[in-house]
């Protein structure tokens, strides 16, 4: 038995054309099912908290940072809140007379700890927030709508 008769027909049954028509609509539906049935890899909701640090900020700048201020990305508000503020006083090391390096308090400047505070899904080794990555140790961009800081991620929770 021919694979493909003279009239077109594969085994004799079904034209060819038919045949890759209904091969395309099934490989269609099943990838449109795949794709609104099953989530991302990990695709878990989780809540985070993470603490940011702003060095040496005047201490009037300080004080635009307050409890609930939503964050943003962009122009458009992102579901990162903060959640504390902490005003202490500005720490360095600085070098003494002898060369030496030695711990001290800045009189004026202040060191800022912003708590923030928002749920993301976890879908891949990155947590993001805000349109940012969420690392211990990398810069962190604490912006609303009224103010912007440079500042470094000190502590981080995942809350599952």
């Amino acid at each position: 038995m021919k694979l493909l008769d003279d009239k077109g027909k594969v085994f004799g049954l079904v034209n060819i054309v038919d045949l890759i028509i209904v091969l395309a609509i099934l490989l269609v539906a099943t990838g449109a099912y795949y794709r609104f049935s099953h989530q991302g890899a990990a695709g878990k909701t989780v809540n985070v908290e993470f603490e940011v640090m702003l060095q040496h900020i005047r201490p009037d700048l300080a004080q635009a940072i307050k409890v609930g201020d939503k964050m943003v990305s962009g122009s458009s508000y992102t579901n990162v809140t903060v959640k504390d503020v902490q005003i202490k006083p500005g720490y360095s090391i600085n070098v003494d007379a002898r060369g030496q390096r030695v711990e001290s308090i800045d009189p004026y400047l202040k060191d800022v700890y912003v708590t923030n505070t928002g749920t993301t899904t976890l879908s891949s080794a990155t947590i993001t927030m805000g349109g940012q990555d969420i690392r211990v140790g990398k810069d962190y961009y604490v912006k609303s709508r009224d103010y912007e800081f440079k500042g470094t991620v000190v502590r981080l929770e995942v809350k599952e």
